[in-house]
């Protein structure tokens, strides 16, 4: 399947009206509703609507505006303070009228047009009535200078508001530090700010789109950046500026049709004093650039954090093309560890495409992903992601993985790197590049033994699903991630093989669904089992007894090319008493294959014993599997239960020989809590507990 996005942005147009020196109020233009509907006055401006909601409230209120209002009566700027109260059911909305089909509020000054002080449960949505999926309403910055020009500022303990469909636009005051369309403040002597949301809004300008400052002691937490489109910032798309914790930022599309003068361009920054879990996914970045005369700095995402918090960056797309101008660093995704700075990065299932000609730049370095800093400890797990850099020209470095601070705890496999300029390398590992696989597995083991070096194709240079040969291409299958069921679109993620990089593409060649084995006296059965082949010629055994060298001891053909689940098996007899490995090469008409390995070993003993083995991984999500043994012939049931006995699922329920067997645990379609699964075999049973954690 290939699959393509597509967005369109209609910026609303406005009419401003003025006259030479008189302001005319406008006087039933805002209207104040009930929680049924009903109008309980009308005013001239939002902030008579929402000065007359009677506090404590107890009901949802909306302030409906009218196609005659023009924001003529507001005093800017506009600021909505705390109404005792507010709740999630008992919220104040702004929107709108059914019948307006463009709306400006426009404000020119070094402060905010709309400031939230202590605001709580408001909800400011930009569609006509309140429903359906297009926004009306535009929200303008047009100051041209000014730090603290903000399009809207959210502070002093302004918690769960949300801001949705609306158009925020600065588009004047890009090249002055300091000014966001969205500005979520406190500091040491400003309360922070909590659970509040941006979504589904067109965001334009301003020096950054959203911006997270918080203090020491007063800290922002739970903020959600959704589905938005930020473009034509100036130096940060969204930006974790400080002491803001759980942030949750995705399906986000950021990107730039101009560059601004900052030598410093980032699609998404989080800062070295964000804590707790930050979740960055789903988002598109690309054509991010600078129009600085100096060396410019320009990555896709980049991040730090504080002691002991999470970052976890899933499923994004980052395409930097351009050429730009002089240009020292242009990343994909670029991790600072500094210090002793003790924080963990989770990064999985993202590609990246770095390309463009380059020029000028001090030590300059072009990479796909790069880890670096001074830090000496910290936690870094990188799986299941892509980068393709065809950048060329300069003195840079052209990388696809760029990783010179190698210290902490390292967790690295099942990637693939491609570098098409003649000086680049593929993989550059503390102070040495790599072009030769063989040669860069064996300097970095025990990291990346099943991570490859291979171009990938794409349907664009900013649309990286998959196309061409690398739609199928067994190579890209990946390793499943506990947690992570979905790529970047929402397809679901194959259980076992998923595909490399932010795109789940069409199923690979072979769709392999289970691979057991269980032994009977000194003989080893090897079951398999597939929903769907393409060109398969069939499946060579292979045995080892230490996982290095391995001995082809069969071969079984294939069905060629089916949509029908297949079962294949194969008995290996005759073996000494010992501990073995299995594995089976898939092997396509073409002569292309696919390795896949048994999940655990197996064992040939004298004497087998009943014993039901705890689950792994435990807790899990959604699959877990499930080993056992049975020491004589006899009906086995393997059942598992939800935490009040009821039965979810039987797993096994048939006469078995003695041997060691595997089973596996789709807890897809269940919620997340305790399960109990029994094994009941003749005279023999055992129970066993685990943990579902979605």
């Amino acid at each position: 399947m290939l699959k393509k996005f597509c967005i369109s942005i209609v910026l609303s147009t406005s009419l401003v009206f003025f006259s030479s020196s008189i302001v005319f109020a406008q006087a039933g233009s805002v209207l104040l509703k009930d929680g049924g509907g009903s109008t309980v006055g009308t005013y001239a401006s939002i902030l008579e609507a929402y000065t007359a909601i009677p506090a404590p409230v107890t009901q949802a209120y909306g302030i409906e505006l009218q196609n005659t209002y023009t924001a003529v009566s507001e005093t800017f700027p506009l600021t909505l303070g705390a109404v005792g109260g507010t709740s999630a059911s008992n919220t104040i909305t702004i929107y709108p009228a059914s019948n307006v089909t463009s709306m400006n509020i426009s404000y020119t000054g070094n402060t905010a047009v709309i400031i939230l002080t202590g605001t709580s449960y408001l909800v400011f949505d930009g569609r006509p009535g309140g429903v359906g999926t297009t926004g009306v309403l535009t929200i303008s910055q047009t100051a041209t200078t000014g730090s603290g020009a903000h399009t809207i500022r959210i502070t002093e303990a302004a918690n769960y508001n949300t801001l949705q469909y609306l158009t925020l636009s600065a588009t004047g005051i890009f090249n002055t530090a300091g000014p966001r369309n969205v500005d979520i403040f406190a500091s040491t002597s400003v309360a922070g700010n909590v659970g509040n949301v941006i979504t589904k809004c067109i965001l334009e300008g301003s020096r950054s789109g959203i911006g997270l400052s918080g203090g020491t002691t007063n800290r922002n937490d739970g903020t959600q950046i959704t589905d938005n489109v930020i473009y034509n910032f100036g130096y940060a798309g969204i930006w974790i500026v400080s002491n803001s914790d759980n942030n949750y930022i995705e399906g986000n599309m950021i990107y730039q049709t101009l560059g601004s003068t900052s030598t410093i361009v980032s699609g998404i920054l989080s800062g070295a004093s964000s804590g707790g879990t930050t979740t960055i996914q789903k988002n598109k970045i690309y054509d991010l650039q600078s129009a600085a005369t100096g060396n410019a700095t320009i990555r896709g995402i980049t991040a730090s954090s504080e002691d002991l918090a999470t970052l976890k960056v899933n499923n994004n797309f980052i395409s930097l093309t351009l050429d730009n101008n002089s240009v020292s660093q242009y990343n994909g995704l670029n991790f600072s560890f500094s210090s002793t700075d003790n924080w963990t990065a989770e990064v999985f299932y993202n590609t990246m495409r770095i390309g463009g000609t380059h020029s000028g730049g001090s030590s300059p370095v072009t990479c796909g992903i790069s880890r670096i800093g001074t830090g000496t400890a910290g936690i870094f797990i990188l799986k299941n992601n892509i980068v393709l850099n065809t950048r060329t020209g300069g003195t840079a470095t052209h990388a696809g993985l760029y990783l010179t601070n190698l210290n902490g705890i390292l967790d690295i496999d099942y990637n693939c790197y491609y570098t098409t300029d003649p000086g680049g390398f593929h993989a550059y590992w503390g102070t040495t590049g790599y072009n030769d696989l063989t040669n860069y597995k064996a300097a970095v083991a025990p990291n990346e033994q099943n991570s490859i070096f291979k171009e990938v194709f794409f349907v664009s240079n900013t649309d990286l699903h998959l196309a061409g040969s690398s739609n199928g291409d067994l190579d890209l299958a990946g390793t499943p991630i506990a947690g992570i069921t979905e790529d970047i679109d929402g397809d679901i993620r194959h259980p076992f093989f998923p595909y490399k990089g932010g795109d789940e593409a069409d199923p690979l060649p072979v769709e392999l669904t289970s691979f057991t084995a269980y032994v009977v006296d000194n003989s080893v059965t090897i079951k398999w089992t597939t929903a769907t082949e393409i060109n398969n010629s069939g499946f060579t055994i292979e045995r080892s007894q230490k996982q290095k060298e391995w001995q082809e001891i069969a071969f079984v053909p294939g069905f060629g090319t089916t949509t029908e689940p297949r079962t294949y098996s194969f008995i290996d007899e005759g073996l000494s008493s010992g501990i073995y490995f299995y594995r089976i090469k898939q092997i396509d008409f073409n002569g292309t294959f696919a390795l896949y390995e048994l999940g655990s070993s197996v064992e040939i003993s004298t004497l087998l014993e009943y014993e039901l083995a705890q689950n792994y991984p435990n807790p899990f999500n959604p699959i877990t599997s499930i080993d056992y043994s049975i020491a004589e012939t006899a009906n086995v049931q393997l059942i598992v239960f939800n935490s009040i006995g009821e039965e979810i699922v039987t797993l096994v329920n048939e006469l078995k020989q003695p041997g060691k067997y595997t089973e596996y645990f789709d807890a897809s379609s269940l919620s997340s809590g305790v399960y109990f699964y029994k094994l009941i075999a003749g005279e023999f049973n055992s129970i066993r507990k685990m943990l579902l954690l979605k």
